[in-house]
């Protein structure tokens, strides 16, 4: 299967992942298999906007070496818009890759927040195009509506 390719210069930067420096290991590592290989490690990962939500050290490692293109693979990111009470502020938190497309308005969804684990109700499930701050707090288990009296099934996710 041949990989799609991507003008690096067409790739857009988040100002979270351009104000932080990657650790060291990482860069040495990512690096080392660039020099040995003459290729990146894995394609970047790209949302649907064309910002760039996996891959940095690789997509520093390109610009290092002076790649004109490179591998990439487009991700989706979800948001939950949830409140704490019927009626409240609304508050949100992304979902992990497992839930997303798997929360609805009216899940019960646990996340974590300053005060610990709590129990929200969605309002909304949006896909997320990064135009809310970073970093964004992650949801950590969903339960589906009310389902005659009782919560339906849990899916449960790593901790994160």
């Amino acid at each position: 299967m041949t990989e799609m390719q991507l003008e690096i210069d067409d790739i857009k930067i988040y100002p979270c992942y351009a104000a932080q420096e990657p650790k060291l290991e990482k860069m040495l590592l990512k690096e080392q298999y660039f020099e040995e290989t003459g290729h990146l490690q894995s394609p970047v990962i790209l949302d649907s906007q064309g910002y760039l939500v996996d891959g940095y050290i690789n997509y520093l490692v390109a610009r290092k070496h002076g790649l004109q293109s490179i591998p990439y693979r487009y991700a989706m990111r979800q948001v939950v818009r949830a409140s704490h009470r019927p009626g409240g502020k609304l508050y949100t938190w992304e979902l992990p890759g497992i839930l997303i497309g798997r929360v609805s308005a009216g899940d019960q969804v646990l996340v974590r927040t300053a005060l610990g684990i709590r129990a929200v109700i969605a309002e909304k499930v949006e896909d997320y195009a990064g135009d809310g701050p970073e970093p964004l707090k992650m949801a950590i288990r969903v339960r589906r509506k009310r389902n005659e009296g009782r919560w339906q099934q849990d899916v449960h996710t790593r901790n994160y």
